[in-house]
């Protein structure tokens, strides 16, 4: 049963790892098919745009077969304004409608670094300024020319040198082309933050039901810790009152030397009372009965109890609203852990008061001694768990119910330098007087 409780509780601790790394993988194959989505149709696109240029340049030179003024009414029918064919250097040889003398060299030069062979589609270049896009490839075909004045020489052969046309350019329309582009980076943007946003929303659900989850199991726990505690501090206590009973008869009736025995019974017993009224405590109503507590006074009143130093030190004087006997119980419990932490010397114990800008009182409980261990710092608020040999390990519990039940939170964590500090934080009560006070013991 234990190695079966053992195994429950490794596979839960390891559950978190498991969930966050697998929605992570799940997220990141999305985003990234959402991104090779994106990309596989803007390139669609832009094969779609190049056919679309190489069909429009085919309709305008099959029309120009006809005559000048057909290519013209094609060229405008395909939205093109310009249509032209260039020699290798950039020179323009045949032109319709609008396109410039000259291509730049290094256009053509990227061209002819690219393959001849067919391969090429050619490239194309979007200007945001007058939304036409400007087509550019090489000609796989071999396109007759009209010499015009040229004539053949004695032998047949045309006069050199005479650079023959091997570029085409194609001057046209492209707002609806980058519309679509801008449409679908829009879309692909969208939607990899929305699975983004996704990602992050889920990891937040499951983070909250997990400690849904942790607070219900700590919750049920506490029921049934609490239905025991009610039957085991009724059945405590009326023994108890009994022994108290024949205690106060065999103090009357044994002889002195059995003094000593009957004062160790009555420790105890006073002991067992102790434990049985801070569970009573705990089980019972929190808040209690909240009054207006002055801290400073409080204090002072504590620190005394002690026989080791206490070093007290407030910037201000605040008065608190909370139930007194519940306030002294939780900083006498703090004060005693502070004084009780070193095995060994002084733990200087030392408390500190002071305020935030959102009205919230912090008092600070610190000492230096050997500190809280890695593996107790979760279960350090749990009922009855105690790393002190006599302690019941009650008391931080029911000062965390008490400090929640105001409206506050403690927490303890370690201080730098070594030692521990215990930090309370309740709401403010409205009036509050300068002051700077040191005490000590």
């Amino acid at each position: 049963m234990t190695a079966k409780k053992n195994r429950w509780m490794i596979i839960d601790g390891k559950e978190p790892f498991i969930i966050i790394t697998s929605l992570t993988f799940a997220f990141a194959v999305l985003i990234a098919l959402v991104v090779f989505l994106t990309f596989a149709i803007v390139e669609r696109e832009q094969l779609k745009m190049q056919s679309e240029a190489e069909r429009a340049f085919n309709s305008v030179f099959l029309a120009l077969q006809d005559s000048t003024s057909k290519a013209l009414q094609t060229m405008q029918e395909e939205n093109i304004s310009g249509i032209g064919v260039y020699s290798s250097v950039g020179r323009k040889v045949l032109s319709l409608g609008n396109v410039p003398m000259t291509i730049p060299l290094d256009r053509v030069s990227s061209m002819q670094a690219m393959p001849k062979d067919g391969s090429n589609t050619g490239t194309a270049t979007y200007n945001s300024e007058t939304g036409m896009i400007e087509y550019i490839r090489f000609s796989r075909l071999t396109i007759l020319l009209d010499t015009g004045e040229l004539t053949l020489t004695e032998n047949g052969l045309l006069p050199a040198p005479i650079d023959f046309p091997d570029v085409l350019y194609l001057h046209f329309d492209g707002k609806t082309y980058h519309h679509r582009l801008v449409v679908i980076m829009i879309i692909g943007i969208i939607s990899t933050f929305t699975l983004i946003g996704l990602f992050l929303v889920v990891l937040s659900i499951y983070r909250n039901n997990r400690r849904y989850r942790e607070t219900l199991a700590k919750q049920e726990s506490l029921v049934n810790l609490g239905q025991a505690a009610r039957t085991l501090t009724h059945e405590i206590k009326n023994p108890l009152s009994a022994i108290t009973i024949q205690l106060a008869l065999l103090k009357k009736t044994l002889p002195p030397q059995h003094t000593g025995d009957l004062q160790l019974i009555e420790q105890e017993v006073k002991r067992l009372t102790q434990l049985t009224n801070k569970v009573s405590d705990f089980l019972r109503n929190p808040l209690g009965t909240p009054v207006t507590v002055d801290l400073t006074e409080l204090f002072s009143t504590l620190i005394r109890r002690f026989e080791k130093p206490i070093r007290f030190k407030s910037d201000v004087a605040v008065q608190i609203v909370i139930d007194e006997d519940r306030a002294r119980s939780v900083f006498e419990n703090l004060l005693k852990n502070a004084v009780e932490s070193s095995a060994n010397g002084d733990p200087e114990v030392e408390v500190q008061i002071t305020i935030d800008k959102r009205n919230f009182v912090h008092i600070y409980v610190m000492d230096r001694g050997d500190g809280i261990k890695a593996e107790d710092a979760k279960k350090i608020f749990d009922p009855f768990f105690t790393t002190k040999i006599h302690g019941s390990g009650i008391g931080l519990s029911i000062s965390q119910q008490f400090i929640k039940a105001r409206g506050g939170n403690i927490r303890l964590y370690a201080r730098e330098g070594g030692g521990t500090v215990a930090e309370v934080v309740l709401p403010r009560s409205i009036h509050t007087v300068k002051l700077i006070g040191e005490g000590k013991k």
